[in-house]
């Protein structure tokens, strides 16, 4: 029988699953239930009453180990830090040392209550990884207690070095009548993709695939080229693929052929297969309705692939994370035959759905030519984008932290750094919040030697907020939320040198845009488009 506490039959399941089956653990109330748990669970156990003898113990069992992790376990309080000369040791050589440390809820840190201090700080400096466990109530704080337990256990596999892992524990503590572990996710953590050529489990899953999928974040055009051969291949063996604008699929002309680029409408309509086998590559995914798609639809495996070995859980799905580069692991992917792969899941994801009409945005990508680079600020902009642009233009968007601002800095940056012609797409409040970009020199100094161009939709307020579920009944909604306004850019743009164009509706803006996107007129324009009246 185990502990009824969620979190220590989540860290016990996966400490079972990482192989690591020796723990050497010292008294005290707080971590008995740990103590049960390891002990339930037939792991080896060394009982050492001083914890500054216990870390060293757990040091010498992995050199006995063959360098393979032992977990250390101690309760709350003081006896944490009588662990630290072991984690320093164990930090220099490097040692994978698994310090799982018990403690009193966080409410009472700081209270004047017994043995609580700041446990999870205790070892910085000192340590690779430390996380502080929740006590789940519900399902997205089960998923959040794994991913962190799976974010410790894969900074131990790359560094070799130790991690900590505190485990607050609320009164009752002593409920022993849970019958059986969960049965956790465990990410599996691989270093080059070349690797996983010779794991059995990997090509098992690769190669008796039906439904694989590959979803495409944010890339740079020249990451985009590097991957566009080999993503071409597995779309004609079957691979459905996903993309977005950002990810830049569209310069490339044969991919584009073989790529789901707008997937928003057709989730809002059809909910299409799942697939048995997701890869992510790239970055930030704007579509919200990816995410809850995923996050609802789960795939068997999903193996994301990124340089730095982070996990990036974004659809609570992963169960491979392979720190290596999209086209090597492309590479790997194009090697295989796919047998099993069905037919009917591309077409699923493929049918036509009639989409949103945007005008405005639909007449300047119809007449927008190749040589333009489109600068795109966030917010509501960068989805209305994601769902009519249909051109070969490079896409840039400040995706790392998704803000409005600095977009039109990135613009002028991108500008000023490419030499090539340059459109910025912005919503008003993300282009008044960053006009400090246009009154330096750079932009006011003559000639320039390549246009700069900047389209504001001003809807006179931060109107994506009107599409929130139960915003609307906020009677402060309009001014204090959503910043209503009724300010234009044109004594901006007067201040700045820069030309300005107006239209209050759309025949003003069909009888004006082809002059403000001249590629030949070398200055910096602005267009500041009223779609209150649209």
């Amino acid at each position: 029988m185990f502990s009824t506490k969620i979190n220590i039959q989540q860290l016990t399941s996966l400490m079972l699953k990482a192989d690591i089956r020796k723990v050497v653990v010292s008294p005290g109330s707080r971590n008995a239930a740990l103590v049960h748990n390891f002990k339930a669970a037939s792991m080896e156990c060394y009982e050492v009453t001083d914890e500054r003898s216990a870390g060293f113990i757990a040091l010498g069992l992995i050199e006995a180990n063959g360098g393979k992790p032992v977990a250390v376990c101690c309760t709350s309080g003081s006896a944490v830090v009588n662990l630290a000369p072991a984690v320093v040791e164990a930090y220099y050589r490097p040692l994978p040392l698994f310090v799982i440390t018990a403690d009193r809820p966080e409410m009472w840190i700081g209270q004047m209550d017994g043995q609580t201090m700041k446990q999870p700080e205790a070892f910085k400096g000192f340590i690779n990884k430390s996380v502080s466990l929740p006590e789940p109530r519900d399902d997205e704080e089960r998923w959040y207690c794994n991913r962190l337990i799976n974010e410790a256990l894969i900074v131990m596999h790359k560094t070799l070095g130790p991690v900590h892992v505190n485990v607050p524990i609320t009164e009752p503590m002593f409920d022993f009548t849970a019958t059986s572990l969960p049965e956790e996710r465990l990410i599996r953590f691989c270093r080059q993709s070349k690797d996983l050529s010779l794991s059995e489990k990997f090509n098992s899953i690769v190669e008796h695939t039906v439904r694989p999928m590959i979803v495409i974040g944010q890339m740079l055009p020249e990451e985009l080229q590097l991957c566009a051969p080999y993503l071409s291949s597995l779309a004609k063996k079957g691979w459905c693929i996903l993309a977005e604008n950002l990810s830049n699929v569209h310069i490339s002309d044969e991919l584009r052929n073989n790529v789901v680029e707008h997937f928003d409408d057709l989730l809002s309509e059809h909910n299409p297969q799942t697939p048995d086998l997701l890869i992510t590559i790239g970055g930030h995914i704007v579509s919200k309705r990816l995410k809850k798609y995923f996050r609802v639809n789960k795939p068997d495996q999903h193996i994301e692939i990124n340089m730095t070995g982070d996990i990036a859980d974004t659809f609570q799905s992963l169960t491979f994370l392979i720190q290596t580069s999209p086209v090597d692991f492309l590479m790997l992917l194009e090697t295989y035959e796919y047998k099993y792969v069905s037919s009917d899941f591309g077409k699923d994801w493929k049918r036509d759905i009639v989409s949103e009409k945007m005008p405005y945005l639909e007449t300047l990508f119809e007449n927008l030519s190749d040589e333009w680079t489109i600068q795109v600020a966030n917010s509501s902009m960068v989805r209305k984008v994601q769902k009519v642009f249909k051109g070969k233009n490079p896409i840039y968007c400040n995706r790392g932290i998704n803000g409005i601002e600095g977009s039109v800095s990135a613009a002028v940056g991108y500008w000023i750094g490419s030499g090539k012609p340059t459109i910025l797409l912005t919503g008003d409040l993300s282009f008044f919040y960053d006009q400090n970009a246009l009154w330096n020199n750079m932009v006011k100094s003559e000639p320039h030697s390549t246009p700069l161009r900047i389209l504001i939709i001003n809807n006179c307020g931060g109107q994506i907020f009107n599409g929130l579920p139960g915003l609307s009944s906020s009677p402060y909604l309009e001014k204090s939320i959503a910043a209503s306004h009724i300010t234009s850019a044109e004594g901006i743009a007067k201040e700045c040198g820069c030309k300005y164009y107006k239209a209050d509706n759309f025949e003003e803006y069909k009888s004006s845009f082809l002059d403000f996107i001249d590629v030949k007129c070398k200055d910096v324009r602005i267009f500041d488009v009223n779609t209150h009246n649209f």
